[in-house]
């Protein structure tokens, strides 16, 4: 997700500008309502929020905190807006000793954030998901074991979930009705339909030029299927000095890749990533690769006769990597540490990621959920079959976690490969030019471990 959304998580800017905010002061205490726990302190709670005002998500937010405000007399919640664009400055304040009580900023799967973690900047939540309600449920047990880990650091809890985003192949089910066509379980049935649509005069692929990891998500599913997850991350993150020129797997994976560019929608390059949604939605293109917040991102614009389905990345014939895999992530939101109303911040979050909350997530705004008791989306045709595939599948954070690391590693990473798609490198020579570049972060590392 980034600017007015996911995917990502992690998206950055350059922007340095400290904000205030008003101190969180206790003013009253009040005991907890049906569902809490213990007795919450009123006071002030800034809660960070990834919508702008006016967004059916910004409304639902506040309405938690309107909640809050009611049981919980002389509480007052404050919402900042926290994505892409804001997110260096709310990092600042976070690392000057200001953070958002709530905030969304560790994932589990991904080390670059768990420097939030070792450095005690985040509350540890385990004893509080631990905690017996009631009926002898606890609040951990709400949720599918399979994103736990996406909300956990060595066996402690930090995180509470709004909800799954997966990169999902999104379809017109409309347009692939109308030629004969289901969705494409390997690779060379993804070819076959482009090539047979591309026959009808229908676009087959939407994808935006302007956004590197959205072009990457195609590669980054590529490598996944072909290399194998495993020695993908080593090359990443690792210390062995691993190549990808000469690989034959990884060769593969890019001329694969050089495969797509003739099915494109014409002018990909300079198509941003609102526009080449709208156009999806306008029936411009009959597929686009993207994180399953599309449909709560795009719902207020999508036509009402619109019929969205997705399907999991394809298989590819001979590959390293686990064919079921796919690329995702639990949103898991935190409660800052110095928080001076933490028990006020974790019932916030408690409301957040209850089935309630969840399941008008799920109704309302098409999110896939990570709650067991909340059913899949009903207006996202193939949601509750993703969701049956991705519980016994291996997942990885979305884009590798290259948009949360350090050094240049983003650009270093998905620069060859939007070059590829412009045809100004060969897949030979692309894979020279990541080797060129991923050696340069690791020498960065190093330097910066010295």
């Amino acid at each position: 997700m980034r600017s007015k959304v996911v995917g990502t998580l992690s998206i950055v800017v350059l922007l340095a500008l400290l904000l205030a905010v008003l101190p969180a002061c206790a003013t009253q205490s009040t005991a907890a309502p049906s569902g809490a726990t213990g007795t919450i302190k009123a006071g002030n709670l800034e809660v960070g929020v990834l919508w702008e005002q006016g967004n059916v998500w910004y409304d639902q937010v506040t309405a938690i905190g309107a909640s809050l405000e009611k049981d919980y007399p002389g509480t007052k919640v404050k919402y900042t807006f926290n994505n892409t664009d804001a997110r260096p400055a709310v990092d600042s304040r976070w690392q000057a000793g200001d953070p958002l009580d709530v905030d969304l900023l560790f994932n589990g799967l991904d080390a670059n954030t768990f420097d939030w973690v070792t450095g005690n900047y985040l509350l540890d939540l385990t004893s509080a998901m631990n905690a017996k309600r009631a009926d002898g449920t606890t609040w951990k047990d709400d949720f599918l074991p399979l994103f736990i880990p996406s909300m956990s650091y060595q066996d402690k809890m930090y995180g509470a979930p709004e909800g799954v985003y997966l990169i999902l192949l999104h379809y017109n089910k409309k347009i692939f009705d109308q030629n004969g066509l289901t969705p494409p379980k390997t690779w060379d049935e993804l070819l076959k339909i482009c090539a047979t649509l591309k026959s009808k005069n229908i676009t087959p692929i939407i994808a935006t030029g302007q956004v590197d990891y959205y072009v990457g998500m195609w590669s980054d599913y590529l490598f996944q299927r072909f290399v194998g997850t495993e020695k993908m991350m080593e090359y990443l993150y690792g210390t062995k000095g691993t190549k990808l020129a000469g690989d034959a797997d990884a060769l593969k994976a890019l001329q694969e890749m050089q495969k797509l560019p003739p099915y494109l929608i014409d002018g990909w390059q300079g198509v941003d990533f609102t526009t080449s949604q709208v156009y999806f939605f306008q029936d411009k293109a009959a597929m686009i690769l993207m994180g399953s917040w599309l449909m709560a991102e795009m719902k207020e614009t999508i036509p009402p006769d619109f019929q969205l389905a997705v399907a999991g990345f394809p298989s590819v014939a001979g590959g390293k990597g686990k064919q079921d895999s796919v690329f995702g992530s639990a949103f898991g939101w935190s409660v800052a540490a110095k928080s001076k109303v933490p028990d006020l911040a974790i019932e916030y979050l408690r409301r957040f990621s209850s089935n309630e909350w969840a399941g008008k997530r799920a109704s309302e705004l098409g999110v896939l959920s990570c709650n067991k008791a909340v059913p899949a989306p009903p207006a996202i045709i193939g949601a509750k079959q993703v969701m049956a595939d991705a519980a016994n599948a291996e997942l990885i954070v979305y884009h590798w976690g290259t948009i949360n690391a350090k050094f240049g590693l983003q650009s270093g990473w998905y620069d060859p490969i939007l070059k590829l798609w412009g045809g100004k490198l060969t897949p030979e020579q692309a894979l020279a030019a990541l080797d060129t570049n991923i050696e340069g972060v690791r020498s960065q590392r190093a330097a910066a471990k010295k």
